[in-house]
């Protein structure tokens, strides 16, 4: 018998989405098993949304799209600035208050002020900085949902993988009950002396087949469950415990497929985060053009500034001034000696307190200013080249991704009426294997057929269960990809 160990999936990414959805309903159903609670796969998909590493790193990319939408905001807004110095100016140097030399040893300055300045108009890069900024918001969504996407990918095919191999190690058990059966009728005739030796040993042979089946088959499953385990970051030695939610045969008969792939085509094109994704590209190059293009637009800008300062040269005249006489010289009038008098005023000076220059040095400005750009290098006329271009890639890979997402669907109706018919082609031919395997086990408990007649009758029936389960699981799946596509209620958590 044939045991496969791994679960390869030809899926199309858009087809395991749909998977998905399917093993996602059939995980609604419970089952009693020892040990833990049985996993659904709603249960696998909510703990690897809280845990998953990929989607928080996807949550972190909307985070940063947000900020990036307030910083385009706050471009439309003035900016505020404060400014203080302290400081020491030694020797001969310039009073920047009065602007008179001054001899000193040791001089301490202070200045405080504030400056405002608002972009009055560049080309309209804030206003379609700011389109972009929601843009981007946008898409940042768009790639989590793809991420998430993904993420569930890999649970489903993971979870997918157990049932398939728990399947396995099912149908090897039955095998090996029944050639128990075997063995024991035949060691009896032996026994009895009414079959020859070499019949056990052939039934026996069969029966260390089957133990060795159910080892592959077993540690097939458990491989599995260690890789649903470590995918869901939970240790590895909850493996021996892990369970799955086992779907009935009920949940997966689907019968009811479309005629055409047209309506799924068209919700797909319509709602799949990729396109959106896609769609958002080429907006974004739009407007990346548009910034290009007014870059040779002049540029405005207003600024107003305020401040004042205090310096420890300045000087004021501290109290009344002191009148002092003195002698210029003398005057003869008619031989007459008259002393000429005169008055000097000194003063007392001291620093100007801190509070009374801050006062008196007050000062503020208003600016406005105009930048135009003439010759850059030809960065303008490159930049718009280039921009022009990225519209053309953005396209492009929009309409790739149509493409491929019409091809997809088209493969996965096509996938789910190959898989209907295959269905039905297998059930016959297990229809057809059990029928065979009957009358082959009657004429081989009667003795009229050999030992290797009967292993090639239980091994034709192996491979019609397999081939049965396969077809069966194939289809359940396909035919739910579809649905997927056609816009089905389905929801993936």
């Amino acid at each position: 018998m044939q045991t496969p160990v791994s679960i390869t999936t030809t899926a199309t990414t858009f087809h395991r989405l749909f998977m998905v959805s399917c093993l996602l309903v059939l995980g609604l159903y419970s089952t009693t098993v020892r040990g833990q609670e049985p996993w659904t796969l709603q249960r696998c998909l909510d703990h690897a949304f809280e845990h998953n590493l990929q989607i928080k790193l996807a949550g972190l990319g909307e985070i940063s799209a947000d900020i990036g939408t307030q910083s385009a905001k706050g471009a439309f807004l003035p900016n505020l600035n404060g400014n203080a110095s302290h400081g020491y100016n030694f020797g001969r140097t310039v009073d920047p208050f009065t602007n008179q030399f001054v001899e000193s040893s040791r001089i301490q300055s202070n200045s405080f002020g504030l400056s405002t300045g608002l972009t009055l108009f560049n080309g309209f890069q804030n206003y379609l900085s700011l389109k972009r900024s929601y843009l981007a918001q946008q898409s940042a969504e768009a790639n989590r949902e793809v991420v998430e996407n993904n993420v569930v990918l890999t649970i489903a095919g993971a979870y997918l993988n157990i049932l398939f191999q728990d399947e396995f190690v099912r149908v090897a058990e039955i095998n090996r009950t029944a050639t128990e059966r075997q063995v024991n009728r035949m060691t009896q005739l032996v026994n009895a002396g009414a079959a020859a030796e070499a019949d056990l040993y052939d039934v026996q042979a069969q029966l260390a087949a089957d133990e060795a089946t159910i080892v592959s088959t077993s540690n097939a499953l458990g491989l599995a469950k260690l890789n649903l385990v470590q995918l869901l970051q939970l240790p590895a030695s909850e493996t021996a415990t892990f369970e799955v939610v086992r779907p009935s045969n009920s949940d997966l008969e689907r019968n009811n497929l479309p005629g055409s792939p047209k309506a799924a085509v068209s919700h797909a094109l319509s709602s799949f985060p990729e396109i959106r994704q896609a769609t958002l590209g080429v907006e974004d190059a739009e407007l990346g053009y548009q910034l290009a293009r007014f870059a040779s637009l002049p540029r405005i800008f207003a600024s107003y500034n305020f401040g004042s300062g205090y310096s420890g040269a300045a000087r004021s005249i501290d109290g009344e001034p002191i009148i002092t006489d003195f002698t210029l010289g003398n005057l003869v009038f008619e031989d007459v000696l008259y002393p000429i008098i005169a008055q000097q005023e000194t003063y007392n000076f001291i620093t100007t307190p801190f509070q009374d220059q801050i006062e008196r040095n007050f000062n503020q400005n208003l600016f406005f200013s105009m930048s135009l750009p003439i010759f850059n290098n030809f960065n303008v006329k490159s930049g718009r080249e280039q921009a022009s271009v990225a519209i053309f890639s953005a396209e492009y890979q929009l309409e790739q991704t149509r493409q491929t997402l019409t091809a997809n669907v088209e493969s996965a109706w096509a996938d789910a009426r190959a898989a209907s018919q295959n269905a039905v082609a297998q059930e016959a031919a297990l229809v057809a294997a059990e029928r065979a395997f009957t009358n082959a086990e009657k004429r081989y408990e009667a003795g009229a057929s050999t030992a290797i007649d009967y292993a090639d009758a239980r091994s034709l029936l192996d491979n019609a269960r397999v081939n049965t389960l396969r077809a069966k699981y194939d289809l359940a799946f396909k035919s739910r990809i579809l649905d997927f596509y056609m816009g089905r209620a389905m929801t993936f958590r």
